[in-house]
C-alpha cells in the first residue's frame, strides 16, 4: 500500500444518476476520512454497448429475456472495451485497489488484472428468486468474476447458488449518507420556502447563498403540480424503468382514489436524455402519460407526472428531500430491486414507506414496524387497501415513522458499510 495512504479507485459507467452514483458518492467522503486516497472515474463511453448492458442488467435481475444472446452481448462488450480500457487501465496503475461496480464495467477485471493488486466487484443487481438469475450470464462473465478478489453482494439473499461460500464474498448492503443535500435535515422556514414552489410543479432556486446547481428545474409535462401545499399525496420517485412498477400504481390509484378522495399521486423521475439513456426509459413516461390521459378526468387530475430537468444535482436532492417532507405516504412498487436506495433516503426522512414485499425492500421494511409491504402490483385493489391504511392509520404512521428512521441509523447509513470495506480491503491478501 501507499505510504501517504491506500488509494482506492472506483469505476462505473456514469457519475450522475442512479444507484451505483450514488452509493459511491456517499462512500468517498468517508474513506477520505479513514486515511484513504479515494478517485473516481467513469467507462462511459457505451456507444453501440447499450444493448449489451442493458441484456445482462436484465440478465442478473431475473428479468426474463429468452435464450441469452451471448453473440450480440460480446460484440457489444467488445466495442465498450475498445472505447474505455486504456483510460481505465491508466487509472488503475495508479490504486492499490480498484472497485468495479456493476456488470459491464466488471468486463474490464482481466484488463486491469496485469497492473493493480486488488480488485473488487461489487454487484448492484440482482433479485432474491434466485431460480431467475440467467445462469448463462453468469458463466459469460466468469472469466470477468474469476479475476477479481473481493465479490460484494447488497445481502446474503441474493448471492448466487453455489457461490454461497467463496472465501472472497463481502455482504455490504448500501447506505445512505446522512449530510447529503437529499438526506440533510433542513431549518423549517428552508422547508416550507422550497414547498411553496414545488408543490405547484415550479422551479426554485434554493435557498439563500446557494449557487446555480441548487436550483430546482421541475417540468410538470401538462400534468400540473399539487392543488395546493397541504393537499395530502402519494409519491414514488424512481427512474423510469419498467423494472419500478410505476404504471401498476398509476392503475391502482383509480382504486385508492374511490375511497380517499382528497389524495393525490405524485410521480417524479429524471430527465431523460436519448443520447444517453435507454429506449425503453422514453417508452416507460410515454406508457404512464397515456394511462393517465386514459383515466377518467376527476382522477386524472389528481395524477401527477414530474421530471426533473437536465442535471443539477444539488436541486434534485433538495426537491427530493422537500417532496419526501411533506409526501402523506411514499410508496415503491418495483417488481425488482436489489437494495432499493430510495427506501432508504425516504425512511431516513421519517416518512411512512409502503414498499413491495420483494428482495431488498424486504430486507429494509419490517411490515407493521417500520412500514407496510404489500405485493408487487399491476393495478390490483391490495395495494390499494395498503396504501389506505397507511394514509389513515394515525397511531400506525406515528410509530412507522419513529421507527423507520432507527432502522436506517442501525442499519443503512453509508459511514460503517465502507469502513466494512476498507478493512477487508487492507487485511485480505490478494
Amino acid at each position: 500500500m501507499n505510504p501517504d495512504g491506500p488509494r482506492i479507485l472506483h469505476v462505473s459507467t456514469t457519475d450522475k444518476l442512479g444507484g451505483v452514483s450514488e452509493v459511491v458518492r456517499s462512500e468517498l467522503p468517508y474513506l477520505t476520512e479513514a486515511g484513504w486516497r479515494p478517485r473516481w472515474v467513469t467507462a462511459n463511453d457505451l456507444g453501440q454497448a447499450h444493448d449489451a448492458a442493458f441484456v445482462l442488467h436484465n440478465a442478473l435481475y431475473g428479468v426474463p429475456v429468452g435464450d441469452f444472446p451471448e453473440d450480440r452481448v460480446r460484440a457489444g462488450v467488445e466495442q465498450f472495451l475498445a472505447a474505455n480500457t486504456d483510460a481505465v487501465v491508466a487509472a488503475a496503475r495508479e490504486a492499490d485497489v480498484v472497485v468495479l461496480h456493476d456488470p459491464m464495467v466488471l468486463t474490464l477485471a482481466t484488463a486491469i488484472r496485469p497492473v493493480t493488486p486488488r480488485i473488487a466487484w461489487r454487484c448492484h443487481v440482482g433479485s432474491e428468486h434466485l431460480d431467475m438469475i440467467d445462469q448463462e450470464a453468469i458463466s459469460f462473465l466468469r472469466p470477468q468474476l474469476d479475476a477479481v478478489d473481493h465479490l460484494l453482494f447488497p445481502h446474503r439473499r441474493m448471492v448466487w447458488p453455489g457461490w454461497e461460500d467463496d472465501r472472497r464474498l463481502l455482504v455490504v448492503p448500501p447506505g445512505i449518507d446522512p449530510r447529503s443535500s437529499k438526506n440533510l435535515d433542513l431549518p423549517e422556514e428552508t422547508y416550507a420556502a422550497l414547498w411553496s414552489d414545488i408543490h405547484a410543479a415550479r422551479g426554485t432556486s434554493g435557498p439563500p447563498g446557494t449557487g446555480d446547481d441548487a436550483a430546482v428545474v421541475l417540468d410538470d409535462r401538462g400534468t400540473g403540480g399539487l392543488r395546493g401545499p397541504d393537499s395530502p399525496f402519494v409519491l414514488q420517485v424512481s427512474r423510469w424503468d419498467p423494472l419500478k412498477g410505476q404504471l401498476g400504481v398509476v392503475r391502482a390509484f383509480e382504486s385508492l382514489a374511490r375511497q380517499e378522495p382528497d389524495v393525490e399521486l405524485l410521480l417524479v423521475g429524471p430527465h431523460i436524455d436519448d443520447r444517453q439513456n435507454y429506449p425503453v426509459n422514453r417508452e416507460v413516461w410515454e406508457g404512464l402519460m397515456r394511462a393517465r390521459q386514459a383515466m377518467a378526468p376527476p382522477v386524472r387530475e389528481r395524477v401527477h407526472i414530474w421530471r426533473f430537468g437536465p442535471l443539477r444535482r444539488t436541486g434534485e436532492d433538495l426537491a427530493l428531500n422537500v417532496l419526501r417532507r411533506y409526501a402523506r405516504t411514499v410508496v415503491q412498487n418495483s417488481v425488482r430491486e436489489s437494495f432499493g436506495l430510495t427506501v432508504a433516503e425516504a425512511m431516513w426522512r421519517g416518512a411512512v414507506v409502503v414498499g413491495a414485499d420483494v428482495d431488498g425492500i424486504g430486507e429494509q421494511i419490517d411490515h407493521d414496524v417500520n412500514g407496510l409491504l404489500t405485493p408487487y402490483t399491476e393495478g390490483d385493489d391490495i395495494w390499494a387497501g395498503t396504501v389506505l391504511r397507511s394514509l389513515t392509520d394515525e397511531a400506525g404512521r406515528s410509530r412507522w415513522s419513529k421507527a423507520a428512521r432507527a432502522t436506517v441509523e442501525e442499519r443503512f447509513l453509508s459511514r460503517a458499510g465502507t469502513l466494512r470495506q476498507a478493512a477487508a480491503f487492507l487485511n485480505t491478501t490478494p
